[in-house]
């Protein structure tokens, strides 16, 4: 699977239109974008990553579920990004997981390093998002 990189020399932030709060407009904030993109549904921000338009996408709320992650997750790191929460942890799709993602999304495109969008996001975001 081809992707086209983001572009070089700045930061771009993918993230939710529509359910935006403080927490995960510190998270944002803690990774200095040069652009945040707004957008509804996951698999759009997925795509953001997939065509190049943004580095990474934050959801640091527990409002999206696994049927909004499943696909575009699979889709992604088929082509080398990376899909996590907001902790750094696999989501679990197995039958007995909760439906919601409850930790948070946090998304990285192709030839991004994840683990440094993991480090920034602040501790008390973190904390704010419980299993």
């Amino acid at each position: 699977m081809s992707t086209v990189s983001p572009p070089d020399g700045c930061l771009i932030v993918t993230t939710t239109r529509s359910h935006s709060s403080s927490t995960v407009n510190d998270a944002i904030d803690a990774l200095s974008p040069s652009e945040v993109v707004r957008v509804g549904g996951a698999g759009h921000k997925v795509m953001l990553l997939l065509e190049g338009k943004a580095h990474v996408y934050v959801f640091a709320s527990p409002g999206c579920k696994k049927w909004d992650t499943c696909a575009p997750q699979a889709v992604l790191e088929a082509a080398g990004g990376t899909l996590t929460d907001i902790k750094g942890v696999q989501i679990p799709y197995h039958a007995s997981a909760p439906h919601r993602n409850s930790t948070g999304v946090l998304a990285s495109a192709a030839g991004q390093q994840h683990e440094v969008y993991l480090a920034k996001i602040p501790q008390h975001v973190k904390d704010n998002l419980k299993a």
